[in-house]
C-alpha cells in the first residue's frame, strides 16, 4: 500500500490578495503562511514519511522544504507539479479569470469544439494538466510500493491528482476545495483508492 499525503502549499502574499500565482508569478508567504507552515511540521513531525515531492515553484519548495528538513530529507523537485498555465489571462483577478475562463470554455462548447481542444489563450486546459500531473503520479507510485510519500503541490494541481486517482471526469476535477495548507491523505493498493482524508485543516485550529 502507498500512501500520499498530498499538501497545498502555505498561503501566500498573493493568495491572501485574491491574485493568480499560476506557473509564471510566485510570492512570499503572509505571517499566517508562516503559522501554517509550523501547524504542518507539528502534525508530520512523527509521521514516517520516505519521499517528498513538490514543483519548483517556490511556494511549493518552500513547504516541502520545511517539512523535509525535519525528516531528513531532500524534497524532490519536478517541474510537472506545478499549478496550470492559465496563459494570457495571468494578470487578472483569480475570481474574474475563472469567470472568462468558464464563459469562453462554455462558448467554445457551443461552437462544437472538442473540450480537449480548448484553452486560454496560450494556456492549458485540464487535460493538460492532467496528462503531465499524472505521469509524475503514476512515476511515484510504481518507485514508491508500500511507501508513504508527501506530494506539495497547488490547488489545482491537488485538484487534478485527486479527481483522477478517483476516475473523475476532467469538467469535474475543481469542485474539490483545496484551502491553503490543506491536507489530503489517499492509500492506494493493488490500483484501488482508499480516501482517509480531503481539505483537511484540523491541524491548523490549533
Amino acid at each position: 500500500m502507498t500512501k500520499l499525503i498530498i499538501i497545498r502549499h502555505c498561503e501566500t502574499v498573493l493568495n491572501a490578495q485574491g491574485k493568480i500565482q499560476s506557473v509564471h508569478t510566485d510570492s512570499a508567504f503572509t505571517p499566517e503562511g508562516e503559522r501554517q507552515l509550523s501547524c504542518i511540521l507539528s502534525r508530520f513531525k512523527l509521521e514516517q514519511i520516505h519521499a517528498i515531492y513538490c514543483s519548483d515553484l517556490g511556494r511549493s519548495f518552500r513547504t516541502a522544504e520545511a517539512i523535509a528538513e525535519d525528516h531528513h530529507l531532500q524534497p524532490l523537485i519536478v517541474e510537472s507539479l506545478k499549478e496550470c498555465d492559465i496563459g494570457e489571462w495571468k494578470d487578472l483577478p483569480l475570481k474574474e479569470a475563472l469567470h472568462k475562463w468558464a464563459l469562453f470554455y462554455e462558448n467554445m462548447k457551443k461552437k462544437g469544439m472538442k473540450r480537449e481542444e480548448i484553452r486560454p489563450p496560450h494556456g492549458e486546459n485540464s487535460f493538460d494538466h492532467q496528462k503531465r500531473v499524472m505521469s509524475v503520479i503514476n512515476m511515484i507510485l510504481k518507485k514508491h510500493p508500500q511507501e508513504s510519500v508527501v506530494i506539495v503541490g497547488h490547488s489545482g494541481t491537488n485538484k487534478v491528482i485527486i479527481g483522477s486517482l478517483f476516475g473523475k471526469d476532467p469538467d469535474d476535477f475543481y469542485s474539490l476545495q483545496q484551502s491553503n495548507a490543506c491536507v489530503n491523505i489517499l492509500e492506494i493498493q493493488n490500483g484501488k483508492v482508499k480516501e482517509i482524508c480531503l481539505n483537511d485543516m484540523s491541524h491548523l485550529m490549533n
